[in-house]
């Protein structure tokens, strides 16, 4: 018995490869008798339709199965998250992934076919967007914007502070504290956006080399007043905002005591009445959320945030508060301070909601027409329609 050797495949060849398979049939066709032979050819032309065919179908329903808006992997509707303190993984329908780091919060807020749009309010959080997918995406972190099609990148948010880091492909951050408007991240590279109180330093926003896979925890930011600065916090405040950053917002808002929220309302800047109202709401007390932005629309109206915050407000009265008119206003102020364009159609579509459910009819009408000269083809379109189209 002859002996194999080892590994068998380098004894092996491949006999469908083009030049050895045409061999063989020309071999069987010189064997064949005319008929047979026609028979056989007439089998291979018809096979090779059908397999054009079904390539053809193949083709249709893997374009046909990404469309319409990104849901879970599951089927449900996407919905705000807040991590745990173990963190959250949410797979979605298109192959995409987030991850949240412990006490994270990340809100989508518009998908469609071809974007998707969500804000990570607070924490850590790492996307890994399918390459090649219909869809462009734009995460709103606070400091900046990050936009980008397909590629797996990094944010992390703390007060007065945001850190984007690229592991595969490139994105593109925007924001008013960010160089010239506008920087590109190809992988390898991370870029750190800090408010700053005071012309920034050419060194402040820079772009540093990073492991791929780094997520490095940030330090706190100073409190800051309307200058940016302010004292030094006390034990007390640094209790609540280290429980808010840990995703802990009943016990922050423990930690504050009687009066808290409205006591620390008054002496804090910008980020941390942010993180101030976050507390407030996620504990279960939405109405003390109101004083923190309010704060914000009173004395830092000119605050790149200052829109984010009214539309904040504006959600915060029209639904667990059930004040419309109140939330009516605070919308009318977020369109007035230059809400950014990716959020204009929502604030659009619940201040046309606001003043009906205000039973401000002539004004609801109105807000349903300028919704549709800005977003004639947006999402709420029908509904805008016949409320335009009302008596």
């Amino acid at each position: 018995m002859s002996r194999l050797e080892f590994p068998l495949k380098d004894m092996l060849r491949d006999p469908t490869e083009e030049p050895a398979l045409r061999r063989i049939w020309e071999r069987i066709d010189g064997r064949l008798p005319d008929a047979r032979r026609r028979r056989r050819r007439v089998a291979v032309l018809a096979l090779a339709g059908v397999a054009g065919a079904v390539i053809a179908l193949v083709g249709v329903s893997r374009r046909d199965v990404d469309v319409g808006p990104l849901r879970f992997s599951d089927g449900r509707a996407l919905f705000a998250v807040d991590a745990p303190e173990a963190g959250a993984r949410l797979a979605l329908s298109d192959g995409s992934a987030i991850e949240l780091g412990g006490g994270a919060r990340f809100e989508p807020l518009e998908s469609s076919g071809t974007t998707f749009l969500g804000v990570l309010q607070r924490g850590f959080a790492s996307f890994d967007v399918r390459p090649g997918g219909p869809r462009r995406w734009q995460v709103e972190c606070g400091l900046a914007t990050v936009e980008v099609v397909g590629t797996r990148f990094s944010c992390e948010r703390a007060p007065g502070r945001l850190r984007v880091a690229v592991q595969r492909g490139a994105v593109v951050v925007r924001g008013e504290r960010v160089a010239d408007r506008a920087r590109r991240l190809v992988a390898g590279e991370a870029l750190e956006v800090v408010e700053a109180p005071a012309p920034v330093a050419a060194d402040a926003l820079a772009v540093v080399p990073v492991e791929p896979a780094e997520a490095p925890a940030l330090a706190e930011a100073p409190e800051a007043t309307a200058e940016g600065r302010g004292p030094a916090p006390s034990p007390s405040t640094s209790t609540w905002r280290e429980l808010a950053r840990r995703g802990r917002p009943a016990e922050a808002f423990a930690a504050l005591g009687p009066q808290g929220v409205r006591r620390e309302a008054r002496r804090l800047g910008v980020a941390d009445l942010l993180a101030l109202a976050d507390v407030a709401r996620l504990s279960g007390h939405p109405a003390e959320a109101v004083a923190p932005l309010e704060r914000i629309l009173g004395d830092f109206a000119h605050d790149p945030q200052a829109p984010l915050a009214a539309f904040a407000l504006g959600r915060l009265e029209l639904d667990p508060l059930d004040r419309p008119r109140a939330a009516a206003s605070a919308l009318e102020r977020a369109l007035e301070l230059g809400i950014p364009r990716s959020l204009r159609e929502d604030v659009e579509a619940r201040l046309f909601e606001a003043r009906r459910r205000a039973g401000e009819r002539a004004a609801a009408r109105a807000a349903a027409e300028a919704y549709l000269r800005d977003f004639p083809m947006g999402r709420h379109r029908a509904e805008m329609e016949t409320a335009a189209q009302a008596n």
